[in-house]
């Protein structure tokens, strides 16, 4: 039973992991077309 419960919290740390880098890639990404247009207009 126990090693049941610890497998879900295995996988559900690893969901949360995996939800988090992408939120990071996201707001990277997000950052990066405000920058890069700002950095073009200022060349």
């Amino acid at each position: 039973m126990s090693e049941y419960q610890d497998s879900r919290q295995q996988r559900e740390n690893r969901r949360r992991t995996i939800v988090r880098v992408v939120c990071i890639v996201v707001a990277v990404a997000m950052l990066g077309s405000l920058i890069v247009p700002a950095i073009y207009a200022g060349l």
